[in-house]
């Protein structure tokens, strides 16, 4: 700075020397000029010096720029080191587990294949056991399982027989009775075996008289039937019903209202029952 300072007043003396040869001037004297062209000089040395210091700063500021970017890529390329470092140790280690895995792999399955060998032969051997033994079990569940047989079958084989609404009708005749289940006496069916039955009842219907007949189970309505003869006919209809009897539960026939039931060599009333299955 202090020899740029001493340029601009070398160069200073020269343009006073120089404007000192030039003939006078009409309008301003000599020292007028100078004083005047002093000035315009000492004005651009002072615009000139704040150039230069603002050029300093703006350098100073680039320097440390790129001293900044300078550490910046130092860590960056100690980062990309470290990182590498890093991509090599992962993967080796990587190798090694999956060297130290197939290892393990093949080993266990060796095993495991040797294992079940020999459980699938015990299998085997168990299974021939096993399938004995539940041959065995079946045969003795099909015997406990035999529906054991319970059927009856009952008659009126009265001419003609009158029963008032509301009583039980009684079949005295009992052709079929396995089991033991029904009373002739009572009229009703008790049940020693509980499973689903089918209960059935034939009547016939005497000449211009009506017939109201129902199947009762415990005292509940299964079955309702009913008919007129009006051609003296003398017709004969079925009832049936399917229901479940638990043990020591009745069944039995009842009218409904006046019947007259009607039987000869060839036709009759009859009350029938069956277990079908347990």
């Amino acid at each position: 700075m202090h020899l740029q300072k001493k340029g601009l007043f070398a160069l200073l003396h020269m343009i006073v020397a120089t404007c000192a040869r030039e003939p006078s001037s009409l309008i301003c004297s000599r020292y007028d000029y100078e004083e005047r062209l002093l000035e315009r000089v000492l004005r651009n040395e002072l615009a000139l010096e704040t150039t230069l210091n603002e050029i300093m700063k703006t350098n100073a500021k680039v320097v440390d720029a790129l001293t900044q970017l300078e550490d910046a890529k130092t860590k960056v390329d100690s980062t990309l080191a470290v990182m590498e470092k890093k991509q090599i140790e992962m993967k080796s280690q990587l190798a090694d587990f999956i060297s130290n895995a197939s290892y393990i792999m093949n080993s266990t399955l060796v095993a495991n294949v040797g294992a079940l060998v020999e459980a699938s032969s015990q299998i085997k051997e168990n299974a021939s056991v096993t399938v004995q033994q539940l041959v065995k079990e079946v045969n003795i569940l099909k015997d406990q399982l035999k529906v054991p047989t319970i059927n009856f079958r009952a008659c009126i084989t009265t001419y003609s027989t009158d029963v008032s609404s509301g009583l039980d009708v009684i079949f005295h005749t009992v052709e079929e009775n396995v089991g033991q289940g029904y009373d002739p006496a009572s009229g009703k069916f008790t049940a020693s075996v509980p499973g689903m039955y089918l209960f059935s009842v034939q009547y016939c219907v005497y000449t211009k008289k009506n017939v109201h007949l129902e199947i009762v189970h415990q005292g509940k309505t299964l079955q309702r039937s009913a008919n007129y003869d009006n051609a003296s006919d003398y017709p004969c209809v079925t009832m049936q019903v399917s229901t479940v009897v638990a043990m020591g539960h009745q069944v039995w026939v009842r009218s409904t209202g006046s019947s007259t039931l009607y039987a000869d060599s060839q036709r009759y009333t009859s009350f029938s029952g069956t277990l079908i299955h347990v």
